[in-house]
Parts: C-alpha cells; sequence; structure tokens
C-alpha cells in the first residue's frame, strides 16, 4: 500500500497507539523497526531473534515480542487476534527473518520506498534470462501467495518469498507490506490488495541502490 507516508523520525509511540487501520499498522512496523529493531545493540539483536522464532507462531503465543505485536488499546478486543495484530505480526517475523545476518537495512523507510511485490520483481528480473518475468519460479510462487485462501497460507507463501529476497538482499518497505496484510483480510478489499500486487509486479523494477535512505 504505497500511498501511505509515515515519517521515519517519528517515534514509535506517537501515532502509532491501537491497530486499527492500515495507517496505524503501517505506523507501529515502521516505527519499530527504525527506531528500534535495527539497531546494533544486544536488546535489537536479541528481539530480532526472538522475532524469528516466532515466524508461524500464532499471535500472543510469543510472550517476549507482546509489546510489539498486539494492540494496545484499552477494553475488550476479543478472544482471537485482531486484523492489526495479524498483520503486524506477520509484517515484523517476515522482516527478521529478511534481515538475517544482512549488513544494511532490508526494510526500506525512503520516502519512496520499494513494495514487497517490485522487491519480488527484482528477483524475476535475475531469473528471467530469455523468459517473460510471468514464466519465472519466484513469479509462480507470488501468483500463489495472491491467490492464498487464507491468511495463514498467505503468510506460508510469504515466508517462502522473504527466503529469497535474503538471499538477494534486496530490501522492500515492510510497513507497506502490514498495511497490506491489513487490508488483505477483509474480504471486500482483498481483490484490491490483489490489483495492487499486481501492478507493482507489472512495472519495471527500480535498480536496487548501494546504499537506502536508512543506511544514512
Amino acid at each position: 500500500m504505497t500511498s501511505i507516508v509515515a515519517d521515519p523520525e517519528t517515534p514509535p509511540d506517537q501515532e502509532t497507539r491501537g491497530l486499527a487501520s492500515d495507517t496505524s499498522v503501517y505506523g507501529r512496523v515502521n516505527g519499530l523497526i527504525v527506531h528500534r529493531l535495527s539497531k546494533d545493540s544486544p536488546v535489537a539483536r536479541a528481539q530480532r531473534a526472538q522475532l524469528r522464532g516466532a515466524l508461524g507462531r500464532e499471535v500472543g503465543t510469543v510472550p517476549e515480542i507482546w509489546d510489539l505485536t498486539l494492540d494496545d488499546r484499552s477494553g475488550y478486543l476479543g478472544d482471537a487476534p485482531t486484523r492489526g495484530e495479524n498483520a503486524v505480526h506477520g509484517a515484523l517475523t517476515l522482516w527478521a527473518l529478511h534481515q538475517g545476518s544482512n549488513s544494511r537495512p532490508m526494510h526500506d523507510s525512503s520516502p519512496h520506498p520499494r513494495s514487497f511485490a517490485s522487491a519480488i520483481r527484482v528477483v524475476a528480473e535475475g531469473q528471467r534470462g530469455e523468459r517473460r518475468a510471468e514464466e519465472t519460479p519466484v513469479y509462480r510462487r507470488f501468483a500463489a501467495a495472491v491467490q492464498a485462501p487464507t491468511f495463514a497460507g498467505l503468510l506460508i507463501h510469504l515466508r517462502s518469498l522473504v527466503s529469497q529476497l535474503e538471499a538477494a538482499e534486496i530490501p522492500c518497505s515492510y510497513a507497506g507490506l502490514a498495511a497490506d496484510l491489513f487490508t488483505w483480510q477483509d474480504p471486500s478489499r482483498r481483490a484490491s490488495v490483489m490489483r495492487d500486487w499486481g501492478r507493482q509486479f507489472a512495472r519495471t523494477s527500480q535498480p536496487i541502490q548501494s546504499e537506502t535512505a536508512s543506511d544514512k
């Protein structure tokens, strides 16, 4: 969801209370990664490891990351995870996998960040040779993700795709991915996410920069 723009200089405690909208999950994920989780400190490294360990786990079942992934609004929010919690948990755990041992940031927090689908297009360009991008192995995996019937199934496909982004060291916006994951869970808006991802993949990919805005 590239229309959402968050100020990377805004601390995560401001304008990110609650996870009731695509904008709020965008702000939560962007703020946490930029201001806390990307730091080269023992605490940040431990939190990244905890997030990787939470991949595939149900929201709320890993106490070490409660403060990162759970909705902090007051009142009863229901027994099941909220859409916002699902989106933030999914995006942060996938980012932690992507960051891995990469020395430069894999979350693109620049003013015009690369979307997840655009990053997949870069991988496809590297695989295509004389073929169309739509004939590459990564495209087939991406198409399967887009058409996943359940949120859990979508995350399984995304995890496979993120592993390829990690290997290629291609950054993308995990805040934007979180916003899309939030929207995807609304059946009436799911098709719009699919169209957005399709359009982003179809565009000519941007060259990979040697340094992103978050490196500076």
